[in-house]
């Protein structure tokens, strides 16, 4: 059986980055976000750590860098930050 693919979830910040792009660019940033939540156990570039402790994936996808973690008791993928590069 396929494992259940996750919500994305996008915080105020990343929301902000995501309404400030042109309509193409959010269509090809929507579509990395849900390949991503296909696949929320994707480790990251990298591992950082917020105020609480909680360990969170940067990765880095064409000129976007995304922050995020996967919340599993309810099938989330928090996305935190993007950043455009």
């Amino acid at each position: 059986m396929a494992a259940k693919s996750y919500e994305p979830v996008l915080s105020a910040r990343a929301w902000e980055l995501f309404g400030s792009l042109s309509r193409k660019r959010q269509q090809r940033l929507a579509k990395i976000i849900h390949q991503l939540a296909d696949n929320p156990g994707r480790l990251g570039d990298y591992q950082t750590a917020d105020s609480t402790g909680r360990h969170l994936e940067n990765l880095r996808v064409e000129d976007y860098l995304l922050t995020y973690w996967a919340d599993g008791p309810v099938h989330e993928l928090r996305i935190l930050d993007i950043v455009l590069l």
